[in-house]
């Protein structure tokens, strides 16, 4: 579409817009203005000059219109402040803590009233997992939505979302909200009224009349959860059509290549926004469009998608953060920050699936030659973007690394994997894990690793042989992950529990909706008695609540930890300590030593900082052990160091 034909669609909008009923003001019209010619750019790549397309570019702009005047004045005044503040992101004072609703708090009440804990902890964003209606049975911990307006009524209601998003604000924090944007819940309303016979929302799907096009598409596309639901198509009898459902068989996969799905998902978008949204993120990006011939992951135009929520946000909610969901390779994942004219205009952050991966690689090990090898492949991401940082999270451990990083250190991938698998649980020689393996594939010999945190660090093998030794380098081994993800950059996560050392939790095998699934076996409910023993000096809820207490809040009083300041890796002569600096910002430099392994080793900082003649770690304000020259780091500790004593 040439320009004078996007101006005459805009003039004409903006005429229609400014007779209308809305409330609209000048602002809005300026970020339309400014956002239009990219959005119509995007639509036509998306879909070509169709005879609906000018339709569909008017419908649209209506919609945004619409949300626009339904956003409350306090998100608005929201809006205006981040506008001003773009690395308002990037803050060393955020920290997220994230959280099956029912699971910690009951209901949105009951969240009102553990506000109080989480500052405790030192969290600033509450990330609360899908929370909108979903079916009575198997809904993939939510993430199978059966209406996108309305919160699961056992949960509460939108009103209580907004009075608790309200709440959260007047206490300085966030909310993080889910949205699942690539499937919806075979109880949708769509997906209803397309199993009625209704056209119309049998194209919000993939449907086919038989295996021909299903087959051509499964030639390349992996299966996701082999064990449970092999395969990506279901066929619907009522239908008599095969739907296409990567994940599961009650999960339908939307189809984007259908520009109503598209208008459709992007009111939605702004509907969870002006629930009180501060950053929403975005569920199984990778998979937003299907293209048969690939694996139906990581195509272009899921981009293109992205960049059009990120422009359609500009003029409706600046002041929202979108977080990409995408669990791939290292290098695809930057891919979703955006690149070339479009960086930092898809997602403002995403998760740090490599990172994760590469500590519990390191742990294992004993070494952080992976760790630095996978790091150092993974391009810059875009100003004003961050990452979230995180050991542990709902889903399983996937273990994505590059194979390339793995040849680079002398591996063999596969071989390594299956290492990674066998160590984590229990069946390496030495281990004290106690996971269990998720979704093994027999046909590819692939797995992925469930598990929480505290099973997967020994915590359950110590209790289990009354052994204070292994208990008390269990409980270390949780710090020295957290401390490593409270410094590298980024935005650390707490997952829900492991403030608190949480163990596996097997009473999902007694429930006949779970059962199938281990991951439940790390998505207990929240043991609130178990909280309550943090205040009890000598309990290992104290040593491990207290202790990520200490860094979460020490690391907000450095603005060198903020994302404006990227940490600098140090390569060390010795392979088990990671070393990192992070300096600028009012007070400096402070240099993370990080020893992953089961014994103590030394290290010289001298040749690299030689002005540097005493050091203090802040995390215990004591300087750190040392003999000489050299600084002794006991077997999985860590130090945050900042120079005491210096030449000028």
């Amino acid at each position: 579409m040439d320009k004078r034909q996007s101006d005459c669609i805009l003039s004409t909008v903006i005429e229609d817009l400014r007779s209308s009923d809305l409330e609209l003001d000048e602002r809005f019209y300026a970020r339309l203005g400014a956002q239009f010619s990219s959005i119509v750019e995007l639509l036509e790549r998306l879909y070509g000059r169709s005879v609906e397309f000018e339709s569909a570019v008017t419908q649209l702009l209506w919609r945004l219109a619409h949300s626009y005047e339904a956003r409350p004045e306090r998100m608005r005044l929201l809006d205006l402040e981040r506008e001003r503040r773009p690395a308002w992101l990037q803050d060393s004072r955020h920290a997220a803590y994230m959280a099956y609703l029912d699971r910690f708090a009951g209901d949105l009440s009951g969240l009102e009233e553990r506000i109080s804990y989480l500052r405790e902890l030192g969290i600033s964003i509450v990330h609360l997992m899908p929370l909108l209606k979903g079916p009575a049975g198997k809904s993939d911990g939510g993430y199978a939505v059966s209406n996108y307006r309305e919160v699961e009524p056992r949960l509460g209601t939108t009103d209580d979302l907004r009075r608790v998003a309200e709440r959260l604000h007047d206490e300085g924090m966030l909310l993080e909200l889910d949205l699942v944007v690539n499937h919806t819940s075979n109880e949708h309303e769509w997906a209803q009224k397309a199993r009625d016979g209704e056209q119309q929302y049998q194209d919000y799907y993939y449907m086919f009349g038989d295996r021909t096009i299903p087959d051509q598409f499964e030639q390349s596309m992996p299966e996701v959860f082999p064990e449970t639901s092999p395969g990506n198509f279901t066929y619907v009898p009522e239908l008599g059509k095969w739907v296409m459902t990567v994940f599961n068989d009650f999960q339908w996969d939307l189809n984007y290549t259908n520009c109503d799905v598209l208008v459709e998902m992007t009111e939605i978008l702004f509907f969870l926004a002006n629930c009180g949204s501060d950053i929403i993120r975005l569920d199984a990006v990778p998979f937003l469009w299907k293209r048969i011939g690939t694996s139906c992951q990581n195509q272009e135009e899921s981009h293109l998608i992205l960049r059009v929520f990120h422009a359609c946000a500009r003029i409706v909610a600046p002041g929202v953060a979108f977080v990409a969901e995408a669990i791939v390779a290292p290098k695809e994942i930057v891919r979703y920050f955006g690149e070339g004219e479009y960086a930092g205009r898809e997602c403002d952050t995403a998760y740090h699936a490599t990172m994760m991966v590469l500590l519990w690689d390191a742990l294992a090990t004993g070494n952080t030659r992976v760790f630095h090898q996978g790091l150092s492949s993974i391009p810059e991401i875009p100003a004003y973007t961050t990452w979230f940082t995180y050991i542990r999270c709902h889903d399983d451990i996937g273990l994505g690394y590059a194979d390339e990083d793995l040849h680079a250190v002398g591996y063999d991938p596969s071989l390594h994997r299956a290492f990674m698998v066998a160590y984590y649980t229990g069946r390496f020689s030495g281990s004290v894990a106690r996971g269990a393996p998720f979704m093994a594939n027999p046909k590819t010999g692939d797995a992925r690793i469930s598990g929480s945190a505290a099973s997967l660090v020994g915590l359950e093998y110590a209790i289990e042989r009354g052994d204070d030794e292994e208990l008390t380098k269990a409980i270390n081994k949780i710090v020295l992950l957290y401390s490593i993800c409270c410094s590298i950059g980024g935005i650390p996560i707490v997952y829900y529990g492991d403030e608190l050392a949480t163990l596996n939790d097997t009473s999902y095998l007694e429930d006949a909706v779970k059962h199938d699934d281990n991951r439940w076996m790390h998505r207990p409910l929240f043991d609130w008695a178990a909280a309550e023993r943090r205040k009890l000096p000598d309990t290992v809820e104290y040593r491990v609540f207290s202790r990520l207490q200490r860094l979460l809040k020490l690391r907000a009083s450095l603005p060198e930890f903020g994302g404006e300041f990227p940490a600098v890796m140090i390569n060390l002569a010795n392979d088990s300590v990671l070393a990192y600096e992070r300096s600028g910002g009012e007070s400096g430099l402070v240099v993370v030593l990080a020893n992953v392994s089961n014994r103590s080793q030394a290290v010289r900082l001298d040749e690299r900082y030689p002005h540097v003649k005493a050091w203090l770690d802040i995390v215990t304000c004591e300087a750190p052990q040392q003999f000489d020259d050299v600084l002794i780091l006991p077997a999985h500790g860590f130090c945050w160091l900042r120079p005491s004593q210096a030449e000028v």
